[in-house]
């Protein structure tokens, strides 16, 4: 088969997620802050000889048959004609159920180097509207990042710079016990006993400015918030111990996405924690649990 790209597939945390109300039509208007990192999947794409697409994968867990990679093939042949059918070869990294992004992740890359191979004929502003229709977290992988969406995820705009300049004065480590969480099941536990966690779009908008303050100033400890935090806490009360140990040694930590993964940041000004804060995660999480040290991403993904 020919061999047409290859495209990598960023992981994300959410700096900032806040669920700010319910919405009539059942789902969630959010606030979240959108970090790329540099770390990810791998993504190679061949033409298909044959009239349906194929997916190479080497994560047992991935439907092959029906995900957001085929979903987004889709929804891009729909959208422009195009009759051609592709072999995917996807190397995962990227843990499940984690809240790092990454089925969003593969679909937006998909989109974006399948309309680089026929010669950019959707602006990104189409690519963005697939985007919609994949998934709620894919806009945000297709728009610039850092960035911060509203709505219920598929509306975006870029981080200010100097938050993001000043973003590269933390150390990054992202890790996730054995479970997941499935992130449906999330946002009905949500709905059904934690509406009091609701926060309202003016404080959350002050929120996120007085986080985006904090990390401009370089303060050590930050005010993270992620309203699944207490959920999460509420389930697993050794992850509350473990975010106050870390907050006692100058390390932030806090859930992203709805979970069950965890970033940490630590000002670089401090010593060097990581293997502290290793053998910390695995007190807590036991000896399986996926540990990463990693970086903001700065550049757009671009294809």
């Amino acid at each position: 088969m020919e061999e047409l790209a290859k495209v990598f597939s960023p992981a994300k945390i959410n700096l900032f997620l806040a669920i700010t109300d319910l919405r009539q039509d059942g789902y969630h208007s959010i606030l979240s802050a959108n970090c790329a990192l540099d770390f990810g999947d791998e993504i190679t794409i061949f033409r298909s000889p044959n009239d349906d697409d194929e997916i190479i994968c080497n994560a047992p867990f991935l439907n092959k048959k029906n995900n957001t990679i085929i979903t987004a093939l889709n929804v891009f042949r729909k959208k422009t004609g195009l009759r051609q059918h592709f072999s995917v070869q996807l190397k995962k990294f990227i843990p499940h159920k984690a809240g790092f992004g990454g089925g969003s992740s593969n679909a937006a890359a998909l989109l974006r180097v399948v309309n680089k191979i026929c010669g950019n004929i959707l602006s990104p502003v189409e690519l963005i509207d697939l985007g919609k229709i994949v998934g709620a977290d894919c806009p945000c992988f297709i728009y610039n990042m850092p960035n911060i969406t509203t709505g219920i995820g598929d509306i975006c705009r870029s981080m200010n710079e100097k938050t993001i300049s000043a973003m590269g004065n933390y150390n990054l480590l992202i890790f996730k016990p054995a479970f997941g969480v499935n992130t449906k099941e999330a946002y009905g536990t949500l709905r059904k006993n934690f509406q009091h966690l609701y926060l309202g779009e003016k404080e959350a908008n002050r929120r996120l400015s007085a986080l985006q303050d904090a990390i401009v100033a370089e303060q050590v400890l930050l005010p993270l918030h992620n309203t699944f935090s207490e959920i999460f806490f509420s389930k697993h009360e050794n992850f509350r111990e473990l975010y106050y140990k870390m907050r006692s040694i100058g390390t932030n930590m806090m859930l992203t996405g709805s979970g069950s993964g965890y970033f940490c940041l630590s000002h670089k000004s401090l010593e060097n924690k990581d293997d502290t804060l290793e053998s910390m995660i695995g007190r807590c999480c036991g000896k399986t649990a996926f540990i990463k040290r990693t970086s903001f991403a700065r550049e757009n993904f671009s294809t």
